[in-house]
């Protein structure tokens, strides 16, 4: 027996949506989970050098909560989702360590079993969500409340991202971030957010462009990204608008025409190829998250 599992990359935080929104996107974590009768442990075996702590952890930790004993098992993993860049890849790493753990035990667990063990592991609800659900998530989690939803969006858009070629830790860009937020600040917030969520439902990429801004974390983080000027001033000519991709330091346009967006990304490897080092990447929304596929 042979399962196939896809966890698909994640950018969180959109504009003003700080800790609140998450998009999957077509970029994966690929996990083959195969028995194999004759061996008499669980082998795991990482394929292309990336951090698998993660996905171990995740992983034990959910056989441990089940409290089965498998055995007889290789698990390969190949990532395409880069590390360090606020795609998501510690949230996929997590959530195929959970879905892998249920699928050689046997075992189905609740979304909010799952969710608590994910967040041992990763404070960041809004990229578990997205992985797990596919499309555009929103998120609640506070002393008392943990809640996902998925928003009921099925026609596609694509993310135009910008790929440093250096490492930001999500510790480093949640460090930069004041204590405290002048009041008008946050109404500021709010109101974008509320445009950010009504543009996405009806499809209005104007209301998404007016939704965009944000006082709370990217004024702050930006700084951490040497390319923001240039790239922000240059991708201004387009009419577009350019956010984080999680902490950073990938940079993010949203656009809901394809050959727009390839056109943009023709213009923006052309126009900036000796001037930054990173790579410009076009994904399409993930509508399904989390896919297993089983083989006899």
């Amino acid at each position: 027996m042979i399962y196939h599992i896809k966890v698909p990359a994640t950018s969180a935080n959109i504009g003003p949506g700080f800790d609140s929104i998450g998009i999957a996107w077509n970029l994966y974590l690929h996990i083959h989970v195969k028995a194999e009768p004759q061996k008499d442990d669980i082998n795991i075996v990482n394929k292309n050098k990336i951090n698998n702590d993660l996905f171990i952890k995740a992983f034990y930790e959910t056989i441990n909560y089940i409290n089965k004993k498998p055995s007889n098992y290789t698990i390969e993993l190949w990532s395409e989702i880069p590390i360090g860049k606020g795609l998501g890849s510690s949230a996929s790493a997590i959530v195929g360590g959970i879905y892998t753990a249920e699928i050689i035990t046997n075992t189905y667990l609740t979304l909010y079993d799952k969710l608590n063990i994910a967040l041992k592991f990763e404070n960041h609800l809004d990229n578990i969500s997205a992985a797990i659900n596919g499309g555009i998530n929103i998120c609640l989690k506070n002393e008392k409340e943990i809640y996902i939803t998925k928003l009921p969006i099925n026609y596609d858009f694509w993310g135009l991202l910008y790929i440093p070629d250096y490492y930001l830790s999500t510790q480093e860009a949640r460090n930069i971030l004041p204590q405290n937020y002048k009041r008008e600040d946050v109404v500021f917030n709010l109101q974008k957010f509320g445009m950010l969520i009504s543009g996405l439902l009806q499809k209005d990429e104007n209301l998404v462009k007016m939704g965009l801004d944000d006082k709370i974390h990217q004024p702050y983080r930006f700084k951490l990204i040497k390319e923001y000027p240039l790239l922000s001033k240059e991708v201004e000519k387009y009419g577009k608008k350019i956010v984080l991709s999680g902490a950073g330091p990938s940079l993010l346009i949203l656009l809901f025409n394809e050959q727009e967006a390839l056109e943009i990304l023709k213009k923006l490897e052309n126009n900036l190829k000796e001037a930054i080092k990173g790579e410009f990447k076009l994904l399409k929304i993930e509508h399904n998250g989390i896919t297993i596929e089983k083989f006899n």
